[in-house]
């Protein structure tokens, strides 16, 4: 059985009551391509994940860190 919200962003995203569509807005991404992001299929680029980020302390209101919406591994 599939989880229902896979990823750190995806979990954020609900709890928040956050629409894919304005997250897509305010980050200025398309939906389909942050889909990929929020499904865990796709990895996004630091340029993205600033861009995420800042959508989500818009939309939430609250002091949102990187760390929050991604699992940050050190390579």
């Amino acid at each position: 059985m599939r989880e229902p919200y896979p990823t750190k962003l995806d979990q954020f995203l609900h709890k928040h009551g956050i629409k894919a569509l304005h997250l897509a807005h305010a980050a200025d991404y398309s939906r389909q391509h942050l889909l990929r992001i929020r499904s865990g299929k796709m990895e996004p680029t630091r340029k993205c994940i600033k861009a995420i980020v800042a959508a989500c302390r818009l939309l939430s209101r609250e002091p949102v860190r990187a760390a929050d919406l991604f699992d940050l591994e050190e390579e």
